[in-house]
């Protein structure tokens, strides 16, 4: 897929527009950028000006396909494009391009960004391999009916499983919560339904609504005014990495949120929950993985039937933020199969480590994009209780506090 990161414009400033190329098969990229008014859209709009070794800019005739080098004269249009060593061949799963842009001196009205990206699979030639993805945003010079702007709260982007203390970091393919104000229409509250499926995966765009991670798209599930729930995207790249919410994503007056910045790592691992107490422990969303009955405590949610686990039983715990998986499975795809982490999950129940003969398996949750879960088998020996409950992969554990119900 492309995307791109785009802010309304000032009158004859300079802004920094991102375009992303991104697919999980590939391994080579290119894209082209253009800049047109929406009422004129055989001109350019501004000018832009290569940013590093990756880009470069080009003139093109509309009534000629050939292009030409920079300064555009009269009648042509300016495109930005990749450069040799920008194709970055080798390189998995996407790159961005980054190329500055001064807008026109006065405001035009709307401007039409497109772009085409080019995910080829490296061997030179033109093939039912590679993939051309095209996109288009619409923005509009700054201050001229644009909502107020989203912003992320500083701290805002946490483990979905919404853990006390929260899951700071995020993991590739990790389901991530994001807080703040401005993200939607006050009184919008919006799930993913079957509808918004795109070609069977999670949209990237919900409600007008639009995260990006590093500069890639996220899969949305949620938006409201105040929060966000998301996938984060199969990221290779570890440590800082920023984070923004765009509104009216895609569309005229385009609104682009404070960058804010989480630690992206392997694995963040920590379980959802049923019900969250505030500060105190909390019973772990779990399942009997045979009848797929609900455990906990009768009555723990009004209108559901839970039961305790019993010694014996064989329990499915859900969580998220496990790390890879094999097979893989790109973000926003809902798995079809199961996918085992490829690194070992050590489950730890009543303060004993459970052998590895009681985990009976780790890794996605089949049908549900960024959902794991881990079968376990709860030992003869297991005492009656809310018995507290914790994994670990890779030495990071999830956090303190969650339990499971036991009771012969």
């Amino acid at each position: 897929m492309v995307s791109i990161s785009v802010n309304p414009y000032k009158p004859g400033e300079t802004q920094t527009i991102t375009v992303t190329v991104s697919d999980p098969t590939e391994q080579r990229w290119g894209f082209q950028l253009t800049a047109r008014p929406a009422n004129s859209l055989m001109t350019s709009a501004g000018s832009f000006q290569p940013l590093d070794g990756n880009v470069q800019v080009v003139c093109g005739d509309p009534k000629n396909p050939s292009f030409g080098p920079v300064p555009c004269g009269a009648g042509t249009i300016s495109f930005a494009e990749h450069t040799l060593p920008g194709t970055r061949l080798g390189t998995r799963g996407g790159v961005t391009f980054q190329v500055n842009w001064t807008a026109p001196s006065s405001d035009v009205g709307d401007i039409i960004f497109a772009a085409a990206g080019n995910a080829a699979n490296g061997n030179s030639q033109a093939d039912p391999g590679d993939n051309i993805y095209t996109t288009s945003v619409t923005v509009s010079a700054a201050g001229s009916g644009a909502g107020p702007p989203p912003e992320i709260s500083s701290g805002g982007i946490v483990g979905a499983g919404l853990s006390n203390p929260p899951v700071a970091q995020i993991s590739p393919n990790g389901l991530i919560s994001i807080f703040g104000q401005n993200f939607a229409a006050p009184g919008v509250l919006r799930g993913v339904t079957a509808g918004d499926l795109v070609d069977g995966h999670l949209p990237s765009n919900l409600a007008g609504v639009c995260v990006q991670i590093d500069s890639r798209p996220a899969p949305m599930f949620f938006v409201s005014p105040t929060q966000i729930n998301a996938q984060a995207p199969s990221l290779s790249s570890t440590g800082a990495v920023g984070v923004q919410v765009i509104q009216n994503c895609g569309a005229s007056r385009q609104v682009i949120s404070n960058t804010q910045t989480v630690v992206m790592q392997p694995v963040a691992p920590e379980f959802f929950f049923f019900v969250h107490n505030s500060g105190g422990p909390s019973p772990v969303a779990a399942t009997n993985a045979i009848t797929g009955s609900l455990i906990g405590a009768p009555g723990l949610l009004p209108g559901a039937v839970f039961a305790p686990a019993k010694p014996g039983d064989f329990v499915a715990l859900y969580g998220t933020g496990f790390g890879a998986t094999n097979p893989s499975f790109a973000a926003g795809v809902l798995p079809d199969a199961i996918g085992a982490t490829v690194s070992k999950v050590t489950v730890t129940l009543n303060n004993v480590v459970l052998a590895d003969s009681d985990v009976l398996y780790a890794g996605v949750a089949p049908g549900f994009a960024g959902l794991y879960q881990i079968n376990i088998h709860i030992p003869a020996n297991m005492p009656d209780g809310d018995l507290p409950i914790s994994a670990s992969i890779n030495g990071v554990s999830t956090p303190p506090g969650a339990f499971i119900t036991v009771q012969r």
